[in-house]
């Protein structure tokens, strides 16, 4: 996937580790190999909210090298169905994901994991659309955002608590970031 869509940032809202609901470790401290790729760590930053990595991915076929930067978002609440107590975490990971994906190409390509595919990775693309939406159109609608969601996959934003974490976390980016938001009440 990597390279068939050029994918240069990834984020990871799993833990590390065996077993359901966790994801096994895909890089290494140097070197690891997975049949015709092998990855090669660099570096590594941790924050508060989420942690940094870079690596490269090299196709042994084609010699074709990819830098990709991670962001593993730290913290999620461990009781299932349940979302960060703050929203600060979710609007650093998608400032900072959506700032390196635009740096690294013209286009917005960033793939996100999670352990259900669903829960956790449909906040950050949610969130992802409304910053974007936010800065564009100075006006949001999270009801129409979250239909459409669900349209393209179920079980995207299926609780409550998901999407009043939307409204706050969107609220709070536009407090932290001085836009003036305009909002959509027709939920």
């Amino acid at each position: 996937m990597i390279f068939e869509q050029r994918i240069k940032t990834i984020v990871m809202f799993s833990e590390i580790g065996d077993g359901p609901n966790k994801c096994p470790r895909y890089w290494a401290d140097e070197e690891m190999q997975y049949e015709n790729l092998l990855v090669t760590y660099i570096q590594s930053e941790s924050g508060p909210y989420y942690t940094k990595r870079e690596f490269t991915v090299t196709n042994c076929k084609t010699k074709d090298t990819i830098q990709v930067t991670q962001f593993q978002y730290n913290g999620w609440p461990t009781v299932e169905g349940e979302v960060p107590e703050v929203t600060r975490g979710m609007i650093e990971i998608v400032n900072q994901a959506q700032k390196h994906s635009t740096q690294q190409e013209d286009i917005f390509t960033i793939a996100v994991h999670c352990s259900l595919g669903t829960d956790k990775s449909s906040l950050f693309v949610a969130m992802c659309i409304l910053v974007m939406q936010l800065k564009t159109e100075k006006r949001i609608d999270i009801c129409s955002i979250v239909r459409k969601l669900r349209a393209q996959r179920s079980l995207m934003i299926e609780t409550y608590a998901q999407y009043e974490f939307l409204h706050r976390a969107i609220v709070n980016f536009a407090d932290l970031y001085k836009i003036s938001l305009g909002i959509a009440s027709d939920c």
